[in-house]
């Protein structure tokens, strides 16, 4: 299951750079990069930072991609 995020939406809604958010959660530029592109997932203390941050619900700015559950999965 993949997580999809509006992190950058978010960002650019707010006038924030890159750089900001980075700043505010102990991170670098480079990994909210990737966060913001799906390529790497947050580790869930970086969740919690960014949605603290943007005032905002972990689950706001992050969601689980539909997929099959493990329960249909065994069935199948």
């Amino acid at each position: 299951m993949a997580i999809s995020n509006i992190l950058k939406d978010i960002r650019i809604e707010r006038n924030l750079i890159q750089e900001d958010l980075a700043e505010a959660t102990g991170s670098c530029s480079r990994t909210i990069g990737r966060i913001e592109r799906g390529e790497r997932n947050p580790s869930l203390e970086m969740a919690i930072r960014l949605a603290h941050y943007l005032d905002m619900g972990v689950e706001e700015i992050f969601k689980l991609d539909d997929g099959p559950s493990c329960q249909q999965k065994t069935e199948e």
